[in-house]
């Protein structure tokens, strides 16, 4: 077992600084900065220099990933200031977002995902997120990660209104190489690494690759039901990539890759109650223990085989002939499947009792997928034909294409969720049959779920970028998109109900014993696709003017139109189960500038403007009627908003010398809710009020206003035949952001001062419980100020090996990604951890020509 001593680390992060400043006086000229070395991105779907693609652009590559430990999706938020990700179940259901745009439950994303010109796999019509991101295991052997920021509508289509998150594999080589990494940590974390590369033939060469990661969890439970530690990490990731030169002319590359983690996933933490609610009483004893041990990482549940399982399989073939000179044909083909289970206790409760000799619990919110079936399973089928050229001399290059994407369900979504307030007895459980739950109970069901969805979009756009003059360049793209969805929903209704075989038996398996209620007028509890269908066709575009006064320095201004699909929910059946797009028009203009001399590097800056028409917005429906038809609580998706968000976004980099580079980048986002205007009077026989999402004049949820990262890297004086020893020190800010409307608890406090007086409850103890609530603040989530230290070794006495020793989140600041508060409905607040200090050593051995 190799173990890393933190103390020795943090004593060579400081250290090592000061023993590099001998060096700056014997220091050569400054070494060629990062604006000399050409970064190549795919922005604009064909290759050039990042600093001529006007619009705003974030590069990250592999060893800068390395360097900031990032393993999953999740972790780039770290490095990316402006990129946000919501992972509250576990790190396979993350959801990006963008300057403003993120994405709520049942909607499909604001940010698209594409690895090799692909989009992510779709995820489904589950009651849970997932599918639409980039999971854990993708994000090795890269070429680099793009982050465009602003609606990209016209080449890569709907669901980007926020921008797109493009990941470029390595591609195979004609020379035999490759690496085996290896790495340990702390929270026993182990990983391994391993990639080949080797020619076939003259025309043939192939890459191959694995990633296996095992990490114990960070969360500690103290419940005594279910594992010790939660947030833990255990995946496994293969790809292989072929490419093949049929003709001197033609070319094609297949990709083929697999996923498989399964580990247990998150789990939110209560830290406060409200006493006048039979649950808040509940959880009061939960979070005095909370407070009594002083544990920042205590969780507490009573799910004793929490899962989060999720298997992918993608296979893409992306086929170019240069049919002439000035002319690329280009076929992109993509079949993958997405499956994806999760079992959770969603609130992180533990309310133990004993009911006739029995140990049990109270239960609440969970999602629950049986053994064999899954939450999300989707397949995903993707067609693009695409042209490029150039005419008129070279001064006009264009592109253009069709696109069709097929996604189907692989098979019904299954979800067995126990009702809320059931007594069940602790222990495993696979499904109906097996539960264990008290029929003499006032809540004895469950409510199981099945759903499919079905998407089909079709597009057909041109782009074109003419020259007027060397300096002087306009853009324009179209792009005319149609999306159909239809979905379907089955819902049973079971019970726990007394057993023909064991009639004296209190704790008894579920019957199906007919429909919910909400399907109780369709044929055999299924709503069909004639109900749960929506179809839109929308234009999207772009127009761009681009100068270049110097050969050195840009300015551009942009104008495009974004869209985002209208879909069926069918897990919102008896609410709003369908909705409409949403669009937006984005405003930019920015400036790209590289210098030399004395002190080399580049800038980059831009500025935005983006106005949100009939925004999607999950709004949550409750019943407080003495007869609740569908269920306490519900959500449904409302087209019910408008509303604008402006800022900046830069970055730049300077080598002041050639053992010395500093990196920074920042992020400004000012965000308003302008408008919200949401009817449930369709629904009202079922659910008599509504929970918003944000309140008129809030900014965006889940967008924080300041975000920005800045790096050192200091380059040691070791002798040249010992190899390159670096020092890197990280810092990152990201300011607190709202996760909920803020007058949540004004709302629910209005509501309660219209509770009529009884017998328990005279006018004053009203009024004192309204008080209670109004009183109680909305929390945000926290402001994030971590450090993060690396040193690594390269090329380690002249031989192919390099060394690193990393430690993130060095002062090991506790942060709350996520709030949820529901102090006035269920009567506690909830809060999602971010992870604490960890620390390792990687090491890696090169073989070939590998880098």
């Amino acid at each position: 077992m190799i173990r890393v001593p933190l103390r020795a680390m943090l004593f060579a992060s400081v250290a090592l600084p000061f023993l590099a400043s001998g060096q700056a006086q014997a220091a050569d000229a400054p070494a060629a900065s990062a604006s000399d070395v050409e970064i190549i991105v795919t922005a604009r779907r064909i290759e050039e220099r990042l600093q001529d693609v006007p619009i705003s652009v974030a590069v990250v590559n592999q060893d800068q990933l390395n360097r900031a430990n990032i393993v999953g999706a999740d972790d780039l938020a770290k490095i990316i200031p402006g990129l946000n990700v919501e992972s509250r179940y576990s790190s396979e259901t993350n959801a990006f977002s963008i300057r403003g745009f993120s994405q709520a439950l049942r909607t499909t994303s604001t940010v698209g995902t594409f690895f090799a010109e692909v989009v992510a796999p779709r995820g489904g019509a589950g009651s849970f997120p997932g599918g639409d991101g980039a999971g854990p295991g993708s994000l090795f052997d890269l070429q680099n990660v793009q982050v465009l920021k602003g609606p990209q509508g016209t080449l890569f289509g709907r669901n980007t209104t926020g921008g797109d998150v493009l990941l470029t594999p390595r591609k195979p080589t004609n020379r035999f190489e490759g690496y085996v990494e290896g790495s340990a940590g702390n929270f026993g974390m182990r990983r391994i690494q391993a990639v080949v590369n080797a020619p076939l033939t003259s025309w043939a060469r192939v890459r191959l690759g694995v990633d296996h990661q095992v990490r114990d969890g960070y969360l500690h439970n103290i419940s005594g039901i279910g594992p010790r530690r939660f947030s833990d990490t255990d995946y496994t990731a293969l790809r292989g990539s072929l490419v093949l030169d049929v003709t001197p002319d033609i070319e094609s590359y297949t990709i083929i890759s697999y996923l498989n983690s399964d580990h247990i996933g998150s789990q939110p933490q209560l830290y406060r109650a409200n006493p006048n609610t039979s649950f808040g009483a509940l959880a009061q004893p939960q979070i005095n223990r909370l407070v009594a041990n002083g544990d920042p990482y205590q969780v507490e549940q009573t799910l004793s085989n929490p899962q989060s399982l999720t298997k992918q399989l993608q296979l893409i073939n992306i086929t170019k002939w240069a049919v002439a000179d000035n002319l690329t044909i280009k076929n992109i083909l993509s079949y993958a499947t997405f499956k994806q289970g999760l079992r959770q206790s969603v609130f992180g409760t533990n309310f133990q009792l004993t009911a006739a000799g029995v140990p049990s619990y109270l239960s609440t919110a969970q999602a629950f997928n049986g053994d064999g079936t899954y939450g999300n399973n989707q397949r995903t089928f993707v067609e693009e034909f695409q042209g490029q050229g150039f005419a008129f001399d070279g001064k006009l290059q264009y592109q253009g294409g069709l696109y069709f994407e097929h996604s189907t369900p692989g098979a019904r979504t299954i979800s067995e969720s126990i009702g809320v307030g059931a007594v069940c007895q602790v222990g495993p459980y696979e499904g109906l049959s097996s539960m264990r739950c008290l029929r003499l109970s006032p809540v004895n069901t469950v409510n199981p779920s099945s759903y499919t969805i079905e998407y089909i979009n079709m597009a057909a756009y041109t782009q074109a970028t003419y020259a007027v003059t060397d300096k002087l360049k306009l853009t324009g793209g179209i792009r005319i998109n149609y999306d159909r969805t239809r979905g379907t929903a089955y819902g049973p209704l079971a019970k726990f109900v007394q057993d023909p075989a064991n009639p004296a038996a209190l704790f008894v398996g579920a019957t199906i014993v007919g429909c919910q209620v909400p399907y109780a007028t369709y044929a055999n509890c299924t709503v069909g696709s004639d109900v749960l269908r929506t179809s839109s066709k929308r234009p999207t575009w772009t127009m761009n003017a681009s100068y270049k006064p110097i050969e050195d320095a840009m300015i551009y201004a942009t104008y495009s139109r974004g869209y985002r699909q209208g879909s069926a929910a069918p897990a919102a059946v008896g609410a709003k189960s369908t909705y409409d797009p949403e669009t937006v028009d984005s405003f930019e203009g920015g400036a790209k500038t590289s210098f030399h001399g004395m002190v080399p590097g580049n800038f980059n800056i831009a500025g935005f403007y983006s106005k949100l028409k009939d925004t999607q917005l999950l709004v949550g429906l409750n019943c407080t009627n003495p007869v609740c038809p569908a269920g306490g609580s519900a959500t449904s998706v409302f087209n019910a908003g408008k509303a604008h968000s402006y800022g900046f976004d830069f970055d730049g980099s300077l080598r002041p010398s050639n053992w010395f580079r500093l990196d920074f980048s920042g992020t400004y986002v000012k965000s308003r809710v302008d408008k919200i205007n949401i009817d449930i009077t369709p629904y009202i026989a079922n659910f008599n009020n509504r929970l918003n999402p944000a309140a008129l004049g809030d900014p965006l949820p889940l967008t924080p206003k300041f975000g920005g990262n800045v790096s050192g890297t200091v380059t040691l004086p070791i002798p040249e035949k010992a190899g390159k020893l670096q020092f890197t020190a990280s810092y990152r800010y990201s300011s607190s952001f709202s996760t909920a409307a803020s007058d949540t608890n004004a709302t629910a406090a209005a509501a309660l001062r219209l509770t009529p007086p009884s017998a328990s409850c005279n006018a004053a103890c009203v009024t004192a419980k309204a008080d209670l609530v109004a009183n109680t603040p909305v929390d945000n989530a926290s402001m994030v100020s971590q450090l993060d230290l690396n040193l690594d070794w390269h090329d380690v006495g002249g031989n192919p090996l390099d060394i690193s020793l990393f430690v993130s989140n060095a002062t090991n600041q506790v942060t709350y990604t996520l709030i949820q508060p529901l102090f006035a409905s269920f009567g506690f607040d909830l809060r999602y951890l971010g992870t604490p200090r960890t620390y390792g050593l990687r090491a890696r051995v090169r073989f070939g020509g590998q880098k």
